[in-house]
């Protein structure tokens, strides 16, 4: 009998030594799985490392996968085929993955999955993409996913706008490029300035989308990698071919040329060959079109695309026009009628486009096509002339943001000049009374809100301007602190009273030195002083106002005599990431946090 019980502790012994073993071997292993998650996801603006393709492949074939992590690593891998030009593929299984039970819908593959549907919509001008770019900008914030918000945010002001002047869209954009130029990496400013072209480019202004995308591709070129270093480069090389800088077009193709071959995949080579037969449709030199059209269609095979497939249509057909090769041209035209869906809406919007179709029926000798084409191109024609009108009217407000041209309202200045002088003079007396009178009342509301000892704000108008902040942003916290000189009257005892305003000048001087300019510092009570910081970080506002409390105890160092007397301070904190509605109560708590009968 004590055989076999002693059988039996082994028995459970080496089981419980077995599963704890196969325990930690599956830790680690999800542990591996998380690790390469992280490895090869890539921020929405960026390519992915084409060498980690293969090993996302093996690592999908794992049947002890989980859910969430299969859902991250296939949206990984539809990153891969959209930067590979395989859009039809990866909208298919983008749409059947967000479809699945028990996914994680707050997680960074999920947000990245709705962008990606929404990026794939936008290349075919689908309306929905603007459903799903507001949902992946809802999913992620500037702190949660910040990549996402920003891709998804630009793309709504860019194509989700309709409410808003262009005036208005460039402005929020360059919005945008202000709050990242001074620490945004090359990706996101590169993803900024290519957005601000697209707008331009929407406007007709191509010489000004161009600028701006050049301007991205050479920030892209710093940390891009694969495909995307060209992504950008094929949009300026269309731009300035639409604004006639044909050598500056030619030029940007042969490094497009050079980089395709550094790269070597086959969506550069696609942009390659696109961009080549591009060039020289809009040369009309057709033999060299002739020669580079079959190596775009042969290039068009690797990527699965219906525009392109449209484009290459239209320019073989052109070369039909050219070579008065009639059956091609009314096999191309029945095809069309046949099927008028098929016409992408931008050939719709394209005088190019209509100007060919026009020269197809008149090749056809068919009057009634020829004037219904006509009217078509006329009537788009007009369009765009009433349209660059308006977009002329918004360039002086998109080079103000821009900070790129100078301003030039600098007119009629001679006219003025000829006006009634009594008139003149009547104005400008009037407007010397009326810049007076705003002087002199902003002077006195000044000195009713600044405290006469030590030049900074009194209480009444730091509360006031405390009390109107607005709710802090995602993430962010409005931190107020109030610094409490304990031993104030010690001082005032040992230098003389007759010095206490001076003390107070040079703690005020110290920290206005050390807050920065869009920090509430006041003064709060004879020997107290309030600060604020607004939309701030916790961990970052306590370590500011620790730092702020370190310069205030070390106001004076030696150069006061005061022997063994130093400022000494208290401070009392309060954060919150919610708007104040109280900050009375919340002042006089903070104030019974001191221990004033130790003084």
């Amino acid at each position: 009998m004590r055989t076999t019980y002693f059988a039996s502790i082994l028995s459970v012994t080496l089981f419980s030594v077995t599963a704890l073993f196969f325990s930690r071997f599956s830790l680690a292993a999800d542990g591996d799985i998380e690790a390469f998650i992280a490895k090869v996801r890539t921020v929405s603006y960026d390519c992915p490392d084409a060498s980690l393709l293969s090993e996302l492949d093996a690592t999908l074939a794992k049947e002890s996968l989980t859910g969430n992590q299969r859902f991250a690593l296939s949206t990984a891998r539809t990153h891969f085929l959209i930067c590979s030009g395989k859009h039809e593929e990866a909208l298919k299984t983008l749409l059947e993955s967000i479809e699945q039970p028990n996914i994680d819908t707050t997680s960074y593959a999920f947000a990245s999955a709705i962008y990606q549907i929404g990026f794939i919509y936008d290349t075919k001008e689908n309306p929905a993409r603007c459903q799903f770019y507001e949902r992946a900008k809802s999913l992620s914030s500037p702190v949660k996913h910040s990549d996402i918000f920003t891709s998804a945010s630009l793309a709504i002001i860019t194509y989700c706008s309709e409410t808003d002047s262009t005036a208005e869209r460039l402005g929020k954009m360059f919005n945008v490029l202000d709050r990242y130029s001074d620490k945004g990496s090359p990706g996101e400013l590169a993803h900024i300035r290519n957005s601000i072209g697209l707008v331009y480019g929407s406007l007709g202004q191509h010489a000004l989308a161009a600028e701006q995308y050049i301007i991205a591709h050479e920030l892209g070129l710093q940390v891009y990698k694969g495909s995307n270093k060209v992504s950008i480069l094929i949009s300026a090389i269309v731009s300035l071919a639409a604004s006639g800088q044909t050598d500056e077009a030619y030029k940007r193709i042969l490094e497009l040329g050079q980089l395709n071959q550094e790269i070597g995949n086959s969506y550069t080579n696609f942009l390659y060959q696109y961009s080549l037969q591009l060039y020289y449709r809009k040369q009309r030199d057709f033999n060299k079109l002739s020669y580079y059209l079959p190596q775009f269609k042969n290039a068009l095979s690797e990527v699965s695309n219906s525009f392109y497939q449209s484009l290459y249509e239209w320019h073989a057909t052109e070369l039909c026009l050219f070579k008065n090769d009639i059956p091609c041209v009314e096999n191309y035209l029945n095809s069309m009628k046949e099927n008028e869906s098929i016409i992408p809406p931008k050939f719709r919007e394209n005088l190019n486009y209509l100007s060919f179709n026009l020269s197809l029926y008149i090749a056809l000798n068919d009057l009634e096509g020829a004037k219904v084409a006509l009217a078509a191109y006329t009537k788009l024609v007009n369009e765009k002339q009433k349209n660059n009108q308006s977009s002329a009217k918004i360039l002086g407000a998109a080079n103000l943001y821009n900070k790129i041209h100078d301003l030039e309202f600098e007119i009629e200045r001679t006219e003025r000049l000829r006006k009634n002088t009594l008139f003149v003079a009547i104005a400008i007396v009037l407007l010397l009374i009326a810049g007076l009178g705003f002087y002199l009342r902003k002077r006195h509301l000044a000195a009713k809100s600044i405290d006469p000892a030590t030049q900074l704000l009194n209480a009444q108008t730091s509360i006031s301007r405390i009390n109107k902040l607005d709710t802090p942003e995602d993430g962010r916290a409005i931190a107020i602190a109030i610094f409490d000189l304990s031993n104030f009257r010690e001082l005032n005892r040992k230098i003389g009273s007759t010095k206490s305003d001076y003390v107070l000048r040079e703690i005020a001087k110290t920290l206005q030195h050390v807050v920065r300019g869009s920090d509430i510092l006041g003064r709060f009570g004879p020997e107290q002083f309030i600060l604020c910081l607004h939309n701030i970080d916790e961990i970052s506002a306590r370590t500011f106002l620790e730092r702020v409390q370190t310069a205030l105890d070390n106001t004076f160092g030696e150069e006061l005599s005061t022997g063994d007397v130093k400022v000494q301070s208290n401070m009392s904190i309060f954060i919150t990431s919610e708007k104040l509605s109280n900050l009375n109560d919340i002042l006089d708590e903070m104030l019974m946090s001191f221990n004033i009968s130790n003084r």
